[in-house]
């Protein structure tokens, strides 16, 4: 950060090498040039050039030697810096200068200031530096030291310097360097907290640079009740974008610590977690991301990131897709493999090894207003234990727009056929097809007033999937029991759009099913008469709600609702609630999350209550609490959760005081 000491010079060297330009304005009461070329400005002195301007009541240039004096006080402006002078010299030719009794904002928001600046090549030295992002008057915090120097694209180096934090020494150091590049060896923001099994937690990462296009990051983990591990990132950008990112977590835990009790697996004390990230291209056309992630055990998560909610992690994906297409066609190959980690071992777990897929993108017909497209799935799937075999699923759809006077309508059919080779224990071949069709006709009026738009939109829709029968087929996703469907929908839109953007979206939907039961989501109903649709948003003045109910007229009672609303009870304060519902024959569940958050001046607080009405508890609690002085900031922070399923509460409290960000550039930014 001491690199701010130094900014001022260099934006004033930049504006003062281009006096000799005849782009650069100089304005003053007098001008006078004597013989030895000599020029000397005085009285109000405004000298500018593009965007940047010097003001002082003596400017005084050597053009003969090519040097700048002000010998009197200055003021300067340029895009990035604007401040003050009490005098000072640059001799343009050598990359010379001094400059005494600087103070300005760089970048409009950090404040230098300092008795003594003076460059010589490519290094800057400086007696009594000042550096801080809050204004000297408000002097919250800054760094002083009492001399330096910077070389350029090298590092800072400080003498006897001193933190303060509200005109309190804090820190000090006889010597201090820092690196003067984006991306420099040494250590990174370390992270001191608590979680629910430590008491004490101490990382310190360490950066390590390889050379431009690599590095690795070395991380250190302390944790008194859990043990000790490290932690090593590597990363590598290769030509046109291909990179690989490589994650080796080791963790070697004390022994029999209280989070295995009740657990079924012995306690396991080298703990472990290996993570890769990749993309490449080893063939014309085909692009190839990789991923793999896994851990030592189920717990790993639960463990290791009970600070947040990465312990909830249900399952590791490792991959490897490879992809490619042209204008009329995409091939996808996928070799996926799940590690489940809420199952006591992963015999069970389902893998795709591999998955190709083809799509032959919409064409139209010949010339007829009818428009196809072809989706081929080919899976083998394979568990340790249990069913594995082939699974070959192909779909054609055909669509059709027509107007008919005012009226729309969208006609679609996708024949299926699906073929099962069972490997397991036989070979076994069965088929499955089906003919989903769907057809929707609709027509819209509008409705143009002095403040609004006002769009109504009656639809009517048909969709049918033909039933057969899928009990002899094996199971391997949902996708191998599709649901047969005969249900006639009748929707009426309302959309008002206002000019001042306010808005409002009202949906209404009743619906018929010709057989004796219907679906919401994987939900059954047992009725004909289908749920009440009522979908509303509506945006108007900070209000917004944003709600989906289904009304099952059977049993007279929601079936389900999504709904939330958000209501700002005045310019500070905000207030919303949520409510989920779901009262299917086979399931059912009902929760309600409450949430606050309150902004004044500098303060800022927000609460969130997530609480199961079902089983009658209290599933989370946060809370955090801000105070931003605009040049730092101090936080506090309070999480409870609570797994119903473990009975067991994680609990956090935090407080983080923001003072100096250290920020360092890796090497590339992955998509």
């Amino acid at each position: 950060m001491l690199k701010f000491f130094v900014v001022f010079l260099l934006i004033f060297l930049t504006f003062t090498s281009s006096y000799g330009q005849e782009s650069v304005l100089i304005e003053s009461d007098s001008i006078e040039r004597d013989k030895d070329d000599i020029i000397t400005a005085k009285g109000n002195v405004v000298v500018t050039y593009l965007d940047k301007v010097l003001k002082s009541d003596i400017v005084i240039y050597d053009a003969k030697n090519k040097k700048v004096t002000l010998p009197e006080k200055f003021y300067i402006k340029t895009k990035s810096f604007e401040g003050t002078g009490s005098r000072g010299w640059v001799d343009v030719e050598n990359d010379e200068g001094e400059i005494f009794d600087y103070e300005g904002v760089v970048e409009g928001k950090y404040f230098v200031r300092g008795k003594y600046l003076k460059r010589v090549k490519d290094t800057y030295y400086f007696n009594d530096g000042e550096f801080s992002s809050c204004p000297f008057d408000q002097y919250d915090w800054n760094i002083k030291a009492s001399s330096g120097s910077l070389k350029q694209n090298d590092k800072v180096k400080t003498y006897n310097m001193t933190f303060r934090f509200c005109r309190i020494p804090i820190f000090y150091t006889p010597y201090f360097s820092y690196p003067a590049t984006n991306r420099k060896t040494g250590l990174l923001q370390p992270l001191i907290g608590q979680d629910t099994y430590n008491t004490f937690i101490y990382k310190q990462p360490v950066f390590f640079v390889i050379n431009d296009s690599s590095d690795i990051t070395l991380t250190t983990d302390y944790r008194n009740k859990q043990g000790f591990g490290l932690s090593t990132e590597y990363r590598r950008l290769f030509d046109k974008g291909v990179y690989l990112n490589v994650q080796l977590d080791m963790f070697k835990e004390k022994s029999n610590g209280f989070w295995w009790q009740n657990r079924d697996t012995t306690p396991i004390t080298n703990r472990w977690r290996f993570k890769l990230e990749s993309n490449y291209s080893p063939f014309d056309r085909w692009q190839f991301f990789t991923k793999v992630d896994i851990p030592s055990d189920r717990y790993f998560f639960e463990d290791f990131y009970n600070f947040s909610f990465l312990k909830y992690t249900a399952f590791t994906s490792s991959y490897i897709v490879g992809r490619t297409q042209t204008k009329d066609y995409l091939i996808e190959t996928n070799i996926n493999y799940f590690y489940d980690l809420t199952t006591p071992n992963n015999k069970q777990t389902l893998q795709r090894l591999p998955e190709v897929r083809f799509y032959w993108k919409e064409k139209q017909l010949l010339n007829l207003p009818i428009y196809y497209d072809f989706l081929s799935e080919s899976t083998y799937f394979y568990r340790q234990e249990g069913t594995s075999g082939f699974r070959f699923d192909n779909t054609l759809r055909l669509s059709n727009y027509a107007y008919f006077d005012r009226f729309l309508n969208h006609f679609e059919i996708s024949p299926k056929f699906t073929l099962y080779l069972n490997t397991k224990d036989s070979n076994t071949l069965d088929t499955r097809f089906l003919i989903p069709i769907k057809d929707t006709l609709r027509t819209t009026f509008i409705k143009s007033y002095s403040s609004f738009n006002h769009l109504v939109i009656p639809q009517v829709s048909f969709e049918y999937i033909s039933k057969v029968n899928q009990s002899n087929l094996p199971i391997y996703d949902r996708n191998d029991r599709i649901n047969e469907k005969e249900d006639v929908d009748f929707t009426l839109y309302n959309i008002l759009n206002f000019k001042n953007d306010y808005f409002l979206r009202w949906e209404l939907s009743q619906g018929y099913s010709l057989l004796d039961h219907y679906y919401i989501g994987d939900v059954r109903y047992n009725s004909s008469t289908k749920s009440l649709k009522n979908s509303i948003f509506m945006s108007i003045k900070g209000f917004s709600v944003d709600s989906i109910l289904y009304y099952d007229w059977q049993k007279k009672q929601i079936a389900r609702t999504v709904s939330s609303v958000s209501i700002p009870i005045n310019k500070y304060i905000n207030y919303s609630v949520s409510y989920i519902e779901d009262n299917g024959d086979t399931s059912q569940s009902k929760q309600m999350s409450n949430s606050l958050s309150i902004n004044y001046l500098n303060y800022s607080f927000s609460g969130y209550i997530l609480t199961n009405l079902k089983d009658n508890y209290t599933q989370r609690k946060m809370f955090t609490f801000n105070w931003n002085r605009g040049c730092w900031s101090l936080s506090f922070g309070y999480l409870d959760d609570y797994n119903i399923t473990t009975q067991r509460h994680y609990r956090n409290v935090y407080i983080v005081i923001n003072i100096l960000d250290v920020h360092y550039r890796l090497p590339f930014v992955r998509n």
